[in-house]
């Protein structure tokens, strides 16, 4: 199955050429669906646009081309009737003896259907870097990370489907100041099980910590057992055993982390101190964290047991991420994980290479926005002019705001971890060699293969993040390690309540996506529950536990993905279960209830597996099978929409746009019922191409179907 957008643009290209010569060649026609189906189903509007080039009128130039795709198609019949109308407009209407040939073309079902539509042409495939999900170790996944998850999935499948090499990177932040924390969490879970107490002791002491009257008593005492802790473990081996015999659940690692963020806010301004027993060196308690920090950088033998701490944190973060994915039914794998910590190494020679690269702007860019780095106030930054030499990017009292690479203090930050990431995802030692004046940068590359060598990266990250992105893609195009890029920022807005604010939790905290996901199972199961006396009313079986609870989970979790998928991700939306659950409209349950109804036909027919109608010739007698072929046609060209716009949207417009046109069909073109042997076996067929241009289109959302619902 063929683009039908695709043909018509390569056949309106060919006469615009033959009508014009080098003023038509290499146009684009301007081919759009039609807003009016009464005026036919495509629309060229070339001819507003090359009437002035041309010293011609609107009209005069549609006429000539009209005449030009007359003379191309004399060896044949021609596919469309024309009609010229208005100004110039050339409305285009497919004749249905061409949809019934490109229907009928349609191979047999096979396991992984694809419809017949073929891949982009060898020539034409690309490496595509997508970067997705992108959550925080030992911070739940919120319903903030919804988004990115499903947004990125939807176009990691699509991409990929259409025959590009797909790169999933799930970049997690694994790597900063936060891990002093999260390691420090895991050695009071050690020695709270030393004294053989439970984590209610961590979400006990949380809560007076929040009390102004105990929190000084609380912190006296939870600053003595911490130094006689330490002073029975003195070089970590007990600590380093613990972290060896266990596996650690995330639930049990949150308590921990959420007690020693309370611990260090509540002992700001203290005189309290720990005192490392290895060193002598006394820490402030508000600060333990930091001192963790920094023997976790520093990655000595002596640091063994920080560095295995930190792994253990990872590692039981990303467990948890990996069940929400299972459910979630997202590709995302652990292989996919590339965190910040595997970019560490890389930031010294960044640094250095920006230094060298953007002392002054790049030679010959006379277009683009320019870039220097230079050292300021003690901090080293990359500042942006356009070539006015005015700043491209303004603080609030309108300064040249810079890209800071390294802190006065030394320390890195993510815009430079970002850096190394896109040189990592560029770079490639033979399709895209990139020229690095630092030897330890190149060297650091080689050693992590050389990069993904990408022709396009997507990074499917909020829009608040607007601003941080500009200032990388022009970073990387002033060092020169995006040429023939394409860089793309996939925003997407915030996830609001019925209340048009962010979606929270009656005590304003964000609303964690496995509660999320749970809320839906549950109300999707009280749906499934409701409808068994009316299964019973039409002499259906009960359905059984599992079956019921297969279903409640295929469509509260389809339910909460479509619901997201179907909106401009460019915009924010208001989350409504009664909305996203309904039966009618533009929600997964519609649509899966249509396949499932197709299928249930199916059955009937005796025809389950579409094999006995595939050789049935198709005929499109009535205006609503018309209606319908010409949209199970138009899958390929919204495939191609989506890949190149990255807006899952416009999918999820063609599945309603079709289950909308299957119900006029039922409406007026009956099934198992129709006037002859050969119209059924035509409708039949027809219902099972439908089927299966749904089936597709839901699975490339990540949306399961249901044989039965």
């Amino acid at each position: 199955m063929n683009s039908l957008l695709g043909e018509l643009r390569e056949v309106f290209s060919a006469a615009l050429e033959s009508a014009f010569a080098e003023h038509g060649r290499g146009i684009d026609p301007l081919i759009k669906h039609t807003a009016d189906p009464a005026l036919g189903d495509y629309q060229c509007n070339v001819a507003m646009s090359l009437a002035k080039r041309l010293g011609l009128t609107p009209r005069e130039v549609a006429d000539r081309l009209v005449e030009a795709l007359s003379m191309l198609l004399q060896r044949g019949p021609a596919p469309f009737v024309l009609q010229v109308a208005g100004p110039g407009f050339i409305n285009i209407r497919l004749k249905r003896e061409y949809l019934e040939s490109c229907l009928n073309a349609t191979p047999p079902e096979q396991p992984s259907d694809r419809l017949g539509i073929a891949t982009v042409p060898t020539g034409r495939r690309q490496t595509i870097v997508v970067d997705y999900s992108s959550p925080n170790v030992a911070k739940p996944m919120h319903v903030g990370h919804l988004r990115s998850t499903i947004i990125g999935d939807c176009l990691v499948r699509v991409l990929s489907f259409a025959g590009h090499e797909v790169t999933r990177q799930n970049h997690i932040g694994d790597w900063g100041t936060q891990f002093g924390m999260i390691i420090l969490a895991l050695w009071h879970l050690f020695a709270l099980r030393r004294r053989g107490e439970s984590t209610e002791t961590f979400v006990r002491r949380t809560t007076e910590l929040s009390n102004p009257l105990q929190r000084a008593a609380t912190l006296a005492q939870i600053a003595a057992e911490h130094q006689a802790e330490l002073d029975r473990d003195v070089d970590g081996r007990e600590f380093y055993e613990f972290l060896r015999a266990q596996r650690f659940q995330y639930d049990e690692l949150l308590p921990a982390y959420q007690y020693v963020n309370a611990v260090e806010s509540a002992a700001e301004g203290s005189d309290l101190r720990i005192v490392d027993p290895r060193n002598g060196q006394a820490v402030p308690l508000a600060s333990v964290s930091n001192h963790v920090v920094a023997m976790l950088q520093r990655g000595s033998d002596a640091d063994e047991q920080e560095l295995f701490a930190w792994r253990t944190a990872v590692q039981s973060s990303l467990r948890r991420c990996t069940e929400i994915y299972e459910r979630l039914g997202v590709l995302l794998r652990d292989s996919d994980v590339r965190g910040e910590s595997f970019y560490h190494d890389l930031l010294p020679g960044v640094a250095e290479e920006l230094s060298a690269a953007l002392a002054e702007p790049r030679a010959g860019d006379t277009s683009a926005i320019r870039a220097v780095c230079r050292v300021d106030r003690g901090a080293l930054c990359i500042f942006f002019e356009k070539p006015d030499g005015t700043p491209a990017f303004k603080g609030p009292q309108g300064d040249s705001l810079p890209m800071i690479i390294r802190k006065s203090d030394g320390a890195y930050l993510y815009s430079t971890t970002d850096l190394a990431a896109a040189l990592f995802r560029i770079a490639h030692p033979t399709r895209r060699p990139i020229r690095l004046r630092s030897a330890a940068l190149a060297a650091g590359l080689s050693a992590k293969g050389g990069g993904l060598g990408a022709d396009r990266i997507a990074y499917v990250v909020g829009a608040p993040q607007k601003l941080h992105f500009e200032m990388l893609f022009s970073a990387l195009r002033a060092l020169g390690w995006a040429d023939g890029v394409r860089l793309e920022h996939v925003m997407f807005g915030s996830v609001l309540g019925e209340d048009r604010k962010m979606l929270r939790t009656r005590s304003g905290d964000s609303v964690l996506l496995v509660d999320l996901l749970d809320e839906a199972e549950r109300r999707a199961r009280a749906l499934v529950d409701e409808n068994e006396p009316k299964r019973a009313e039409m002499g259906l079986d009960p359905l059984s536990e599992d079956h019921k609870r297969r279903i409640a989970h295929a469509v509260g979790v389809g339910a909460v993905k479509y619901a997201d998928l179907s909106q401009n991700r460019s915009s924010d939306y208001v989350f409504s279960w009664p909305k996203m659950l309904a039966m009618q409209g533009n929600t997964a349950p519609y649509l899966m209830y249509a396949y499932a109804r197709l299928r249930s036909i199916a059955r009937k027919a005796g025809t389950d597996s579409h094999a006995a109608v595939d050789a049935a010739p198709i005929r499109l007698s009535h205006p609503a099978e018309v209606a319908l072929g010409l949209k199970i046609l138009q899958l390929p060209e919204t495939l191609d929409a989506v890949g190149e716009s990255l807006l899952p949207h416009l999918l999820c417009e063609y599945l309603y746009e079709l289950s909308a046109r299957l119900m006029a069909f039922y409406e007026h073109c009956p099934v198992l019922k129709a006037e002859n042997a050969e119209v059924r076996a035509s409708r039949e067929r027809l219902c099972g191409l439908t089927a299966r241009a749904l089936r597709i289109g839901l699975e490339l959302l990540g949306i399961d179907v249901l044989e039965r619902m």
